[in-house]
């Protein structure tokens, strides 16, 4: 059975409900060599007399290979969260490391060149440039950062042909299905070896067929190619294939659902089990 680890704060649950049996009190349970470090982070917006806290001191790590998925209700923060570690937004206070990099301390320069040598990025929409062809994409993110070019060749083909989309690559994105597109662009965001990928909404576009390979994809990143990866979700299917999922309310971190050796499918019953309980939406579709 999957495993809740409930956040220490037993004022965030809805009054008069009560928690499922196997809610534990156990959030420690985290790695001790994370490859990100979320502590205490916070994000407030406004002036000093209207201020609104859209991060409240949350705290996680995630460690080498994961694949974690982050859900909440609109408005809960997990944008705002996902904007914080991708570097687009500044926290306010509190640290966010990055495979020991303190990402909050760095310059506007060094911010920069961090989010190109070390983050992939995996949008709602593939943002691929519509100018440039499958192996121009891809290829993209190794000249920005400087890959020697004699080398680029050898890493599209094998990032292209390891995640299927190798019959693509002399295609322009309008030659492409949504699913193509998303697969190239999750080729163009780890052709890098970067540390961390951040995917927003990645299913957010396809039907449920280019949805469950793009979600297979991403799960082979991470179990065959090693890929860490932190995705933000208001989907419980796309969750499911996740082997965590941290569960975020009104810019707290409101408990941890863990799969362990549980079916996808028990692990998906879980998951709308915690959302019935924050009382939240998600998508569901099987």
């Amino acid at each position: 059975m999957p495993e809740i680890f409930a956040h220490p704060n037993p004022s965030m649950m809805p009054e008069g409900s009560l928690a499922p049996e196997y809610l534990e009190s156990s959030f420690d349970a985290t790695p001790t060599t994370p490859i990100l470090s979320v502590q205490n982070v916070e994000k407030a917006y406004g002036t000093r007399d209207s201020v609104t806290h859209a991060l409240s001191g949350v705290s996680f790590d995630v460690a080498p290979g994961e694949f974690v998925a982050i859900m909440g209700p609109s408005g809960s923060g997990k944008t705002t969260l996902l904007n914080c570690i991708s570097t687009i937004d500044r926290a306010t206070s509190g640290r966010i490391l990055v495979d020991g990099t303190d990402i909050t301390t760095l310059s506007r320069r060094k911010l920069a060149q961090f989010r190109r040598d070390e983050l992939g990025f995996v949008f709602q929409d593939s943002n691929l440039l519509n100018t440039l062809n499958g192996y121009e994409n891809i290829a993209l993110a190794l000249t920005i950062k400087k890959t020697p070019p004699a080398r680029i060749p050898g890493l599209v083909d094998t990032v292209a042909g390891t995640l299927g989309v190798a019959d693509s690559l002399k295609k322009f994105p309008v030659q492409m299905s949504g699913g193509q597109r998303q697969r190239m662009a999750a080729a163009r965001a780890i052709v890098g070896d970067p540390k961390l990928i951040l995917a927003d909404e990645p299913t957010g576009a396809l039907d449920s067929r280019n949805a469950t390979i793009m979600l297979e994809t991403l799960t082979m990143m991470s179990r065959d190619m090693g890929a860490t990866i932190l995705m933000v979700t208001h989907d419980a299917y796309a969750a499911s294939f996740t082997g965590r999922v941290l569960f975020i309310k009104d810019g707290l971190l409101f408990n941890e659902l863990r799969r362990g050796s549980a079916p996808r499918e028990e692990f998906f019953a879980s998951i709308m089990e915690v959302i019935a309980f924050l009382g939240g939406e998600a998508g569901h579709a099987m």
